[in-house]
């Protein structure tokens, strides 16, 4: 499909917003800032906030609340990962809201990007699960710069009929095994790709390696990158990979997971014997931001906030919430199915390996680079 007919399609409906990002991010589409309602022009707004997020996060379903109050979305701006993100607004690209993950939020804070966020002026702050709210790094001198929304884990997502010996081994050597070479799919990011090598190669703290950690998480990475098909920065790449059979296996998140099942393809994905990677992700005010619209931000973060765009969250992208009010309102057998142990957000949240903010984080991106670079 060519740019021009994909607009065509999303301005006249027959194309969904989420849809629309993907088409962008297959033909490595740039940074497009634009209103998430398909019926109006594809033109910012002045009197609305720019969100700045991931693909998919856009859709109305996540802010119903936002669109009843101010008669439409925001504007938005999407990014493939956090390091993008971070490069373009150190750059000067303005922005009033962005949705990054927990353990980016301190490196964020120091560089100067964040606004101090006013708990008080969210009606659905209240409902959030406690533990969220304690995150370290979230809550800096007494303030706090970031709201927690979604939440699930980097894990494997694998063809169990092409890897039969993983269904009960389910382990991140899977994508080491030269058995596979060529069919092995890892993203793109520094976060789920360099410390994903790390767990592989014993790391006792991948997210606080030392010196001697470092070497041998560079030693996986290379060894891995003969093995590798691509490196990937949206999980459609993979998710198409998979259902082709172009792929056996590779790192993704929750979301394709739910969408492959329910597209009918057989696709596990792993609880590693290591651990998974679990995150949160959530929504910081820029310092940057236009404080004439100030009230329209913290109307769009309470939105995202709600029961509804919880359980939309939960049972279409296969994420946890942070309102755990969303999961009371879901069967339990649907929970399950989705991969959660129960309807208690704790469980799963207290499980796995927690992502936390990287020391070195420079370091290990120079080092990743380098690698794929083939140095």
């Amino acid at each position: 499909m060519r740019k021009d007919e994909a607009i065509e399609k999303i301005t006249t409906g027959k194309m969904t917003r989420r849809q629309f990002s993907k088409f962008l991010m297959a033909i490595g589409g740039v940074i497009t800032v634009i209103p998430l309602t398909a019926c109006e022009q594809l033109r910012s707004s002045k009197h609305h906030p720019t969100v700045f997020t991931w693909e998919g996060w856009e859709v109305p379903d996540l802010h119903g609340d936002y669109i009843e109050r101010h008669g439409r979305s925001p504007n938005f701006a999407i990014f493939a990962d956090e390091e993008e993100a971070f490069a373009k607004m150190r750059a000067g690209f303005q922005v009033d809201i962005t949705q990054p993950c927990t353990y980016k939020i301190p490196m964020w804070h120091q560089a100067g990007l964040l606004e101090p966020i006013d708990t008080n002026r969210l009606s659905n702050w209240t409902n959030i699960a406690p533990s969220l709210k304690t995150i370290p790094g979230t809550v800096i001198d007494g303030q706090r710069y970031f709201i927690p929304t979604d939440w699930g884990q980097t894990s494997v997502l694998y063809r169990p009929d092409l890897a039969p010996e993983y269904i009960d081994n389910e382990t991140w050597d899977i994508l080491w095994d030269p058995k596979y070479k060529g069919r092995l799919s890892m993203s793109n990011s520094l976060i789920d790709g360099v410390m994903v090598a790390a767990i592989h190669a014993g790391a006792e703290d991948p997210f606080n390696m030392t010196s001697h950690e470092i070497m041998k998480t560079r030693a996986a990475l290379k060894e891995q990158l003969s093995l590798i098909r691509f490196y990937w920065d949206s999980p459609t790449e993979v998710e198409q990979g998979l259902a082709s059979g172009e792929l056996i296996a590779g790192t993704t998140w929750n979301d394709s997971f739910a969408s492959m099942i329910s597209e009918g393809h057989d696709v596990k994905f792993m609880n590693p014997k290591e651990g998974a990677m679990t995150w949160v992700c959530g929504f910081s005010i820029m310092t940057g931001h236009d404080p004439d619209k100030i009230e329209k931000i913290y109307d769009y973060i309470d939105a995202y906030m709600s029961v509804e765009a919880g359980v939309f969250d939960i049972t279409e992208y296969g994420y946890g919430h942070g309102n755990s009010k969303a999961f009371q309102q879901i069967d339990p057998e649907i929970v399950k199915s989705l991969g959660f142990t129960s309807n208690d957000p704790d469980d799963m949240l207290n499980s796995g390996i927690f992502q936390v903010a990287m020391a070195n984080e420079a370091e290990l991106q120079k080092m990743f680079d380098e690698v794929k670079a083939g140095l």
